[in-house]
């Protein structure tokens, strides 16, 4: 295997936001036998490089559900779709009048407004995802006129609110467009992105770039935004927290994120 794409939170990540030790040096062992530890993750690029940044040799990262692939050391993008503009607008200021939680990704970086910050920690994705995810954010009063004049490109739009069913009622509206996919990382949050992206797409530009056969591919995860790849790769592996449909599209099922289930893949396909 040459390519093993991880997906991070409730999967590479520990309950708690972090990687352990174990896995880190599974991964840098991996990387020094030639396969290629893809971070795969609907989080944006900077939170990504934050999470993996002293794991030696991890060169790139899919982020934002496959809309930007980067190189961690260079932070050059080698793939970066965005969304078309006139959708983002109408839904920026729905999600607005509804009081909900609005994240937006825009190139490297992630986007918050400060007013909105408070809603996501009434959600029940708990302290330490939240933290974690809004370390890296950059954080402003408002991207209103920005968006409006179109000079703020989005990749991908992540919305949360404490009550799932005004969080599926919203999701059903967005999902009639034919022009996004929606995805639900939990029952709380989802993912806004351009048709034609998924986590998938940034596999296959990677083994395109480095001319390896689609046998050679592995993607691990846990949610529902994770199906697309494991789908798509030779080998698809669930970890055993992860949610029921992607454990059904998966061709085995590993130990879970707490128990460090990708490095106990890694380590067995080094032996082979």
């Amino acid at each position: 295997m040459k390519i093993v794409a991880i997906d991070l939170d409730g999967t590479l990540l520990h309950s708690d936001c972090t990687i352990s030790s174990y896995s880190k040096e599974v991964i840098a062992e991996a990387g020094k036998n030639g396969i290629m530890v893809v971070p795969t993750s609907g989080r944006s690029f900077r939170s990504i490089k934050n999470q993996v940044k002293d794991i030696e040799g991890v060169k790139y990262c899919i982020c934002a559900n496959g809309t930007l692939v980067g190189n961690i050391q260079t932070e050059e993008l080698i793939h970066n779709y965005k969304i078309p503009q006139h959708f983002v607008y109408d839904i920026y200021k729905e999600v607005k009048e509804r009081h909900g939680f609005i994240e937006l990704y825009c190139d490297n970086d992630a986007y918050v407004e400060k007013e909105d910050i408070p809603v996501f920690y009434n959600t029940k994705m708990g302290k330490d995802f939240c933290d974690s995810l809004l370390s890296t954010d950059v954080k402003a009063l408002s991207y209103d006129l920005l968006l409006r004049r179109g000079t703020m490109r989005i990749n991908k739009i992540h919305v949360a609110f404490p009550d799932p069913q005004e969080l599926r009622e919203f999701a059903a509206k967005i999902a009639k467009n034919e022009n996004l996919v929606v995805t639900f990382p939990s029952e709380y949050n989802m993912e806004i992105f351009p048709k034609g992206c998924n986590k998938d797409v940034g596999i296959r530009i990677l083994a395109e770039k480095y001319n390896i056969a689609h046998e050679d591919t592995v993607a691990i995860g846990d949610s529902d935004n994770d199906v697309a790849m494991i789908e798509y790769a030779h080998i698809g592996i669930a970890v055993a927290n992860a949610m029921e449909v992607l454990k059904e599209k998966a061709d085995y099922i590993t130990k879970s994120n707490d128990e460090d289930g990708p490095a106990i893949v890694l380590k067995k396909i080094l032996k082979k």
